[in-house]
Formats: C-alpha cells, structure tokens, sequence
C-alpha cells in the first residue's frame, strides 16, 4: 500500500507530464490543420467547379472518409472527385423552379 504523501507526488508527476505535452500537441494539431487548409486550396483550385459547391463536397467528402478511414487525405480527396460529379450532374438537371399541378405518382 502506499502512503498518502507517495500518492501525491505520483499524482503530481502525471499534472507535470501532462501539462509539458500540451505544447507539442496543440503544435501538432496546428501542422495539420495549415496541412488541411493547404490540400483544400490545392483541391479547389484543380477543381474549381466544386467551389459553388462546397456542401455538396464536404458530405461526399466525409462519406469517402468514412468508407477509407484509413487513406491519406489527398486520395480521399481524388477519391471523392467522381461522386462528386456525378452528384453536381444530378443537382444540375433538377427543376426547382417549375411545379407540375399533376404529378404523375403512378411512379411511385
């Protein structure tokens, strides 16, 4: 068993340790997030067409993530690309703006 004082101090080591990390991590994350931000420059400037478009391709995005957890984030990114279009050519040739008084429900 040990004592209170020995619990103590190995409590205190774990804060020192702790609180030490914190500067490489937080630098950590700040490297990946410039690393992100570049790699979506790069993405829409190849692919400026996307850019109107952004909600579209931040949840194609997100999908392609999801089913390659495991993939570098630039070919997630070139992954995406043909759902991406495919998605951009649906939205496209929708007709939000004319409304049918008969819709034809035998479709359905």
């Amino acid at each position: 068993m040990i004592t209170a004082e020995e619990r103590e101090e190995i409590i205190a080591e774990a804060i020192e340790r702790t609180l030490l990390a914190i500067p490489d991590v937080v630098g950590n994350l700040m490297v990946n997030q410039a690393m992100m931000i570049k790699n979506n420059k790069k993405f829409y400037d190849k692919y400026p067409e996307f850019k109107s478009h952004k909600d579209l391709v931040s949840s194609v995005i997100e999908m392609t993530e999801g089913s390659n957890p495991l993939e570098d984030h630039e070919k997630v990114l070139e992954k995406a690309v043909p759902e991406i279009r495919k998605r951009l050519m649906t939205l496209n040739t929708l007709d939000v703006v004319t409304v049918s008084s008969n819709p034809d429900l035998g479709a359905f």
